[in-house]
């Protein structure tokens, strides 16, 4: 099952404390990180937040 979110939150390695983004439509886990990965870099945790 693929869950779709559109506020997804990310830490990346070395931090302590993570960050919220969000999306104009709803997408899925793998799609997050992909963008994370040219914007900020890969996320060392990710989790979605159920509207």
């Amino acid at each position: 099952m693929l869950v779709r979110r559109r506020v997804w939150f990310y830490r990346l390695a070395g931090e302590r404390f993570a960050h919220a983004i969000t999306f104009r439509i709803p997408m899925t886990a793998a799609k997050v990180k992909a963008a994370l990965g040219q914007t900020v870099g890969i996320p060392a945790e990710l989790w979605g937040r159920s509207a």
